[in-house]
Parts: structure tokens; C-alpha cells; sequence
């Protein structure tokens, strides 16, 4: 009851306020660099009195004892029940190789190709070594065998430009390097699982401007730049 007492009362007196204060968001770094960095001119514009600390973590930090205010997850459901999750897009994952890569060791035309490549691995991913695809009614299950493996899609885009081998990640890290031509999408008539990905902040009656006017500026912004679109469809 007294935290309601306190969440009402911010909530009266923030009708007539700006957003100021210290706002907390923790997002992956290939997110944070090339999506919320972006964005950041703009927002600042609409909110000189909000300072934002933008934590990089490609794991999950607890939202109490990290002290976050937002997160940006690329799962369906938090483990607390506290935690309330708003969708902000969503995007395929795809299998992609730099030119020069594929011209030196031709493209995989099955998912059992695969095994002759050189292989990039998300080791955060649900079951990381084990794919799921399908193709209209087809289904496969591959195992993979990896030469390269890291915890952040920066990594593998930046060692799949160089040409080290095959990378599978998300389209919101190399969206760009695709439409550029600098990473080239291989087995792209089979779908792997799309990730959805949320916004999510703790559940309270009244939200503080600070976390209102940021979500609904993220969401504002995706919708503006048409990223889901762009993102399941692989064009721009």
C-alpha cells in the first residue's frame, strides 16, 4: 500500500513535469551501437534534462539489483512476474558469408553443407550447436560443427567481414552488411526460428515519466524506420 501511495503521488506530481534524472537501460552491444546510439541525438533533443547510462550486457542483469530502469531482450518472458514486457519488433536470423569467403569455398545448397564450412557460433543462443529449419513443410535438424565461437554478434560480423567462415545471427546486427553487399545471406529459402524483441521494466501502477516517454520513444522510432519490415523481410 505504501508503494502505491509513492507511485501515485510521482504520478500527480510529474503531470505538469519534464522527464529529468538518470535513466538506466541495458540493451546487447550490437543493439546499443548501431540502434540506440543512434537514436540518442533525437531523444536527447526531445529530453535535455534526462541523462542516459546505457549498460552493455549480452546476459541478462537482474533489473533490481542492477539498479535498470529499461531492457531490451530478445526472449518472450521474463522469469519475474514483476517484469512487464512491451514487443518493439521482430527479426529473422540468417546465415550469411562475406564474398570472398563463398568464392573460395563455394555455397552450401542443403543445410547438410554446413558441415563442410567453416562455422560461427552465437554461444548464448538456445541450443547454440543444434539448428532447427524449415522450408514450407520441410523441416531439418542440424548439428554444427564450429571453428569460431563467441558470446557477442559483433565479433562474428566483424570476423565473418574478414572472411573467416559462416555466421547465423539476427538481421538487426547485419542488416546493413547485407543490403550493402558486404555479407551475403546463404540457405535463405530455409527459415530459422525469428526472435521477438521486447521492451521490459518492472511492472507498477504508475511508470515513471522518465521509462514512459523513452518506450514510447523507442517505439515511435522503430516504427518510423519501419524496422520490423525491414528486418523480416531482409530488403530495404
Amino acid at each position: 500500500m505504501l508503494q502505491a501511495y509513492h507511485e501515485a503521488e510521482a504520478a500527480v506530481n510529474e503531470v505538469s513535469a519534464t522527464p529529468s534524472g538518470l535513466l538506466r537501460v541495458t540493451a546487447s552491444l550490437s543493439f546499443a551501437v548501431q540502434h540506440l546510439a543512434p537514436m540518442m541525438p533525437l531523444f536527447r533533443q526531445r529530453y535535455p534534462k534526462l541523462r542516459v547510462e546505457v549498460v552493455v550486457a549480452n546476459r541478462y542483469p537482474d533489473f533490481i539489483e542492477a539498479g535498470i530502469d529499461v531492457a531490451i531482450r530478445t526472449r518472450e518472458h521474463e522469469p519475474s512476474s514483476g517484469i512487464a514486457m512491451r514487443p518493439l519488433a521482430e527479426t529473422r536470423r540468417i546465415f550469411c558469408a562475406s564474398p570472398g569467403y563463398l568464392a573460395s569455398r563455394g555455397r552450401p545448397e542443403t543445410p547438410e553443407d554446413l558441415w563442410q564450412h567453416d562455422m560461427m557460433v552465437y554461444t548464448l543462443a538456445n541450443n547454440p550447436y543444434e539448428l532447427h529449419l524449415e522450408r514450407g513443410e520441410e523441416s531439418r535438424s542440424v548439428r554444427l560443427n564450429s571453428i569460431f565461437d563467441s558470446d557477442d554478434g559483433q565479433v562474428l560480423r566483424t570476423a565473418a567481414l574478414a572472411g573467416l567462415g559462416i555466421l547465423i545471427l539476427p538481421m538487426y546486427i547485419v542488416f546493413d552488411d547485407v543490403v550493402a553487399g558486404r555479407l551475403v545471406p546463404v540457405l535463405d529459402d530455409w527459415e530459422l526460428p525469428s526472435l521477438t524483441i521486447n521492451i521490459a521494466y518492472q511492472s507498477r501502477l504508475h511508470l515513471p515519466m522518465k521509462v514512459r516517454v523513452f518506450i514510447d520513444f523507442l517505439v515511435e522510432r522503430f516504427e518510423q524506420l519501419d524496422f520490423k519490415r525491414k528486418w523480416l523481410s531482409g530488403r530495404n
